[in-house]
C-alpha cells in the first residue's frame, strides 16, 4: 500500500505534536505541517512544512490539500471559530481529500446532555454537522471523543488537580466518572482511524486510557507523591455560571470553569463508556490502572 498523504492543521499544538509523533513512528503516512507565514514552530525530520497567509487563503488551502492531504486533513484549530473550520472543510471536499477529522478531541458532543450543560461545545457538533453534508461530494469524516487529556490535564492542573501546591478541587461529591486519554493515545488513535478507513468513515469514534472519579485520582495520586492533599469544594453548576458570565465578557479563563462544570456534573455526560461502544481494540487503544498513569506523569514520563 502506498503511503497515506495526510495535512495536519495544528501540528504544533498539544495534541498536534502527539498526534504528528505517532504518524511518523506508525510509518506509511507523508506528513505535512500547514503553518502560518511568520510562524516559529518546528517539526521533527520527515514532516514537510507549507506555509500559508494567516488569513487562509482558499486557493491557497485547496493547492496544498490536493498536493499533501488527499487522502486526510487532520484540522486541530481551537474549535470555536466555526465558519473558518467549515470553511476549511468546504476547500478540503473541493480539493478531493478522502477522510477529514474535525477539531473534537475531547467530550461527547453527539450527546445533547453535554451540549445542554457545556454550549460552548455547540461549536464542535457544528462542524461535524457540516461535515455530514460532503459525504455526497466523496469526503468522509471521524471524530475523535477521548475524554479528558489524562498527561495534559494532570500536568497544567486542568483536571483541578494542581500538583505544585497539592491542592485539589473537588467537584460535587467528587464521584462522577469520567473518561480520559493521554495525548500519545489521541495521536494512536488518529493513526488507527487511517489504518481503518471503512470501519471508522462518518461516524464518531471513542477512546479511552481510563475511568474514574475525582475522589479515586486524588487517592492515586497522595499515593504516588506521599502526600496529603489539600481539598476545596467547587459545585459544578457554580463553575458553569461563573464561566458562562466571564465567557460573555470575553473573558476566555471562563473556559476552564465551563468545561469542568459539565465534565464532572454526572452521567450521563461525563462517562460515554457507560452508553457507548468503545473502539479501543480497532485503534490500538489500551486501558491502564489508574496508579499508572498517575505514577507516569508523577514521574516526569
Amino acid at each position: 500500500m502506498p503511503d497515506q498523504s495526510v495535512c495536519v492543521i495544528g501540528a504544533s499544538g498539544n495534541v498536534g505534536k502527539p498526534t504528528v509523533d505517532a504518524l511518523l513512528k506508525a510509518g506509511g503516512f507523508r506528513v505535512t505541517a500547514l503553518t502560518r507565514k511568520g510562524s516559529t514552530a518546528s517539526f521533527p525530520d520527515g514532516v514537510t512544512a507549507w506555509e500559508i497567509d494567516d488569513s487562509y487563503p482558499q486557493d491557497e488551502l485547496h493547492t496544498v490539500f490536493s498536493k499533501h492531504g488527499s487522502d486526510a486533513v487532520i484540522c486541530l484549530l481551537p474549535p470555536m471559530d466555526v465558519n473558518l473550520l467549515n470553511m476549511i472543510a468546504d476547500v478540503a471536499a473541493q480539493a478531493g481529500v478522502k477522510r477529514f477529522l474535525p477539531s473534537e478531541f475531547g467530550s461527547d458532543t453527539d450527546a445533547p446532555e453535554v451540549l445542554q450543560l457545556v454550549p460552548m461545545f455547540g461549536g464542535k457538533a457544528a462542524v461535524t454537522n457540516h461535515l455530514k453534508t460532503k459525504v455526497s461530494l466523496g469526503m468522509t469524516w471521524t471524530s475523535v471523543i477521548n475524554g479528558a487529556f489524562f498527561d495534559w490535564g494532570l500536568r497544567t492542573g486542568f483536571m483541578g488537580f494542581d500538583l505544585q501546591s497539592s491542592t485539589a478541587t473537588m467537584y460535587d461529591s467528587g464521584d462522577t466518572e469520567v473518561n480520559a486519554t493521554t495525548l500519545a493515545d489521541v495521536g494512536q488513535a488518529v493513526v488507527g482511524i487511517l489504518r481503518h478507513p471503512k470501519e471508522t468513515a462518518n461516524r464518531y469514534v471513542y477512546v479511552q486510557n481510563a475511568c474514574f472519579t475525582q475522589n479515586q485520582l486524588l487517592a492515586a495520586i497522595e499515593k504516588s507523591t506521599g502526600k496529603k492533599w489539600t481539598v476545596n469544594k467547587r459545585e459544578c453548576a457554580e463553575a458553569r455560571q461563573t464561566g458562562g458570565m466571564k465567557l460573555s465578557k470575553g473573558d476566555m479563563s471562563g473556559i476552564p470553569d465551563m468545561i469542568l462544570g459539565g465534565l464532572y456534573a454526572g452521567e450521563p455526560a461525563a462517562n460515554y463508556a457507560k452508553t457507548r461502544k468503545l473502539d479501543n481494540e480497532l485503534l490500538g487503544i489500551k486501558e491502564y490502572p489508574l496508579e499508572e498513569l498517575v505514577d507516569k506523569v508523577i514521574n516526569g514520563q
